[in-house]
């Protein structure tokens, strides 16, 4: 038998699990030959070790796995653990009966200090009779005594907690040693037996593959923003507990899904059902927007694990790294890259009472930003967390940096509701929003407000009207115009129901915005 230690090449890490390439030579004799491969992780899944060599036939690869001997030193760990167990138990009933002893004399303590308050009343007593000419020698004897009780139970309780804190420390220094002896004592060892049929003499390459789980990666991004230039650096934020260290090894990391099944979904019957006409019952609902572009392609939430866009992607970390085998994450560069930035300053009242930073940058590597989080540092300082969806090469997206602190928003909205009458058939609900700007910076700024307005999905019996921009001018309900704000008209209509202004703010100045619209319903329609 020949044992060698195949070092770790490369390592292939998956959404949970990793595949692990060791690769080395062995000089070997003609003829059978039996190979054994050391310290490969006990966690290694039997059915995936796959052995290949040059110049050699391989005959079956298998893996044999055995519990360390309990030694330590030249005294048996078993006997040790053993001993310090006894010693515990030993312990943990002295230290029982010392605070059953606290408890006692805690007790009587308490009891002798209400003997000595009963001769202090006493005493008050004798005091008074005193004062009437009768002799009270006897008094400060019994109070003596007393007090000398009551010291004496004082010091057996003071004494009494000190044994308890002492044998809780005695317990707790070998419920440690304890665990030690076992953690350094039982150790599961692992190794690869390959059988070999060697045609000639010399060194034989030999490479064994094999997949361990107790490994997974994610992506982790990391946003610089420096003048007009945003720095982009990509990591993999890699655990592994599989019980062997990744030494200087190639390491790739996959959004393939290896544990992922192909079978077919299972039909189930869809049944239809005849419902009987009613009331109408309409209800305001939020509707996401399935676009394409800026990084919004689908929601994060629909696609679990890691969102490769639906084809695996495989990213490799220029130059060798190590991984230890501590359960903690390590983050591996995967790639980096910068890109010009288009800044802009973007409000939705109804989601936010601020003014928020955005940036828009192009995706200036040769691969797709993956699904994770994203630190933001800005000129030199954090600033915060956000969060990505995919992003394709080249594709451009958005990133946003807070509220800008020299930007103040305010939002206020009123509703009226009309009924029909008695002639009428048409109720409406009159919607009135204000928005107020201010910017107390020294700088102007150019501010992008939007606002959304329903959209009706029964046109002939709900009906949505956005009012002209002059229909309310911020006057109150009894017709006054108490606020004299500089008001922005010109506005933009997009489609879902979006409207948008661009706001210009100078220095030290406020601006307003009145926003009116109606929801039309017919009387047939509740739920409005």
């Amino acid at each position: 038998m020949n044992e060698i230690a195949l070092p770790i090449a490369t390592v292939t890490v998956f959404e949970d699990r990793a595949r692990v390439v060791r690769r080395g030579a062995s000089a070997l004799a003609t003829g059978l030959q039996r190979v054994i491969v050391l310290g490969v992780a006990p966690v290694i899944a039997d059915k995936t070790v796959i052995a290949r060599a040059e110049g050699a036939t391989v005959l079956d690869a298998r893996v044999i796995r055995a519990v360390a001997p309990w030694r330590m030193g030249e005294a048996d760990a078993r006997g040790a653990a053993t001993e310090l167990t006894e010693r515990i138990a030993t312990r943990d009933r002295a230290a029982i009966a010392a605070r059953a002893a606290t408890a006692r004399a805690d007790s009587v303590a308490l009891a002798a200090q209400a003997a000595i308050e009963a001769q202090l009343r006493a005493a008050h007593e004798l005091a008074a009779t005193a004062a009437e000419g009768v002799a009270v020698a006897t008094a400060a004897t019994r109070l003596e005594q007393v007090a000398a009780v009551v010291r004496t139970h004082h010091q057996a309780a003071a004494r009494a907690a000190a044994d308890a804190a002492t044998a809780a420390e005695e317990l707790a220094r070998l419920e440690a040693q304890v665990a030690e002896l076992e953690r350094g004592a039982i150790t599961h060892t692992a190794r690869i037996e390959i059988d070999l049929d060697v045609a000639t003499a010399g060194p034989i390459a030999l490479e064994v593959g094999y997949v361990v789980p107790g490994a997974c990666w994610r992506p982790y991004h990391t946003a610089t923003w420096r003048d007009a230039t945003l720095s982009w650096s990509t990591d993999a934020c890699v655990w592994q507990a599989t019980g062997e260290d990744w030494s200087d090894v190639e390491l790739m990391c996959s959004t393939a899904r290896p544990s992922l099944g192909a079978s077919p979904p299972t039909l189930v019957d869809d049944l239809l059902r005849v419902q009987p006409k009613a009331a109408l019952v309409a209800t305001a609902r939020d509707e996401n927007i399935a676009t394409t572009g800026l990084g919004g392609a689908r929601p994060a939430e629909q696609v679990p694990g890691i969102d490769d866009g639906g084809q695996p992607r495989q990213l490799v970390a220029p130059g060798r790294t190590s991984v230890v085998a501590d359960g903690r994450p390590h983050r591996v560069r995967l790639g980096a890259w910068t890109s010009p930035l288009e800044v802009a300053y973007v409000a939705f009242p109804e989601r936010a009472a601020a003014v928020i930073v955005r940036t828009r940058a192009h995706n200036q590597g040769p691969h797709p930003l993956l699904a994770g989080p994203v630190d933001l540092v800005r000129d030199g300082g954090y600033t915060g967390r956000t969060s990505i969806l995919y992003v394709a090469p080249g594709e451009r997206f958005e990133l946003g940096w807070g509220a800008e602190p020299s930007l103040r928003l305010h939002r206020s909205q009123r509703e009226q509701r009309e009924s029909s009458g008695v002639l009428g058939s048409w109720n409406q609900v009159r919607h009135r929003i204000a928005i107020r700007l201010s910017n107390l910076g020294p700088e102007p700024r150019t501010i992008t407000v939007t606002e959304r307005i329903p959209v009706s999905e029964l046109a002939d019996k709900v009906e949505i009207v956005l009012r002209p921009v002059d229909a309310w001018q911020l006057e109150d309900d009894d017709g006054a115009l108490r606020d004299r704000t500089p008001r922005v008209t010109a506005r933009t209509v997009g489609d879902h129901g979006m409207v948008s202004w661009q706001v210009e703010l100078p220095s030290r100045q406020r601006r307003a915005i009145a926003h009116e619209y109606l929801i039309k319903f017919h009387d047939s329609v509740g739920g409005l």
